[in-house]
């Protein structure tokens, strides 16, 4: 377990502020955070989180500057399955089950699949056919995958490359292990040449469309990802909603007729 001085030096650094920003922001002497980073001072329960809050970490990298610093954490880190996890549960049961008929699912931090509604089965049903269920529960992975959605998505290329811009994003902004393991094993995946390069053509549209053929209809779709806004649990900040929404008549018109 690193020392609360380095791994708060790890965290400025990845926010790309100087120990003068810091200091700033966070309204101590510039000289304060360089004792705490260098470990002439201990700083006390209260600094750490003044500094986590400024910093703008996550609930459970507060959790490890607080317990590098020998103090307990203040996030609890409840499985979605737990008894105190009850009313979230049923939460987003009622989100996912209004979205319905179009798809929506729940997922971790890491992309993995924790809930999905009915249409959501229903086209991922649809998709594996005799297969059965999908050899996956990560929604990336089974995107990169040739014997999951990939062979279903018409613009692949395009969603696939969007997907490495940003879980690169997120690797280089967070550093989490989950998130660089993920980046590598989809890099193996036959990637598309030059993702790197976004794709700037005008007649592209405001939004990005998945467009997966269904039955032999074409159907384009985009989506949004919410989060809950008042979380006070490490796992419960990561859950991650995503919404399917039809993009022209022709989907909107599949879905319902799919769910009936």
């Amino acid at each position: 377990m690193p020392a609360v001085g380095p791994l708060l030096s790890e965290y400025r650094k990845q926010s790309r502020l100087s120990q003068l920003d810091l200091s700033l922001m966070a309204d101590v002497s510039s000289r304060h955070i360089s004792f705490i980073e260098t470990g002439r001072t201990s700083p006390c329960r209260a600094m750490i989180l003044r500094l986590a809050d400024v910093l703008d970490l996550p609930h459970k990298d507060s959790n490890l500057l607080l317990h590098s610093g020998g103090f307990a954490v203040a996030y609890t880190e409840l499985d979605l399955g737990a008894n105190d996890m009850q009313p979230v549960r049923e939460a987003l049961t009622l989100i996912l089950d209004n979205h319905n008929p179009y798809p929506a699912l729940v997922m971790d931090g890491s992309w993995n699949v924790l809930m999905a509604n009915s249409a959501q089965q229903l086209m991922t049903a649809q998709i594996m056919g005799a297969s059965g269920a999908p050899p996956t529960m990560n929604l990336l992975e089974a995107v990169f995958r040739q014997d999951c959605y990939r062979p279903f998505i018409e613009n692949w290329d395009e969603v696939a490359s969007h997907t490495l811009r940003r879980l690169r994003k997120q690797v280089l902004a967070f550093g989490k292990p989950s998130d660089d393991a993920l980046y590598k094993r989809l890099m193996e995946m036959s990637p598309p040449d030059n993702w790197q390069q976004p794709n700037n053509s005008p007649s592209d549209g405001p939004m990005l469309t998945v467009d997966f053929n269904l039955g032999g209809q074409s159907l384009k779709m985009f989506s949004t990802l919410s989060q809950f806004g008042t979380a006070l649990d490490a796992g419960m900040e990561e859950l991650l909603i995503e919404s399917y929404f039809p993009a022209d008549a022709q989907g909107k018109a599949f879905f319902e007729q799919f769910a009936e």
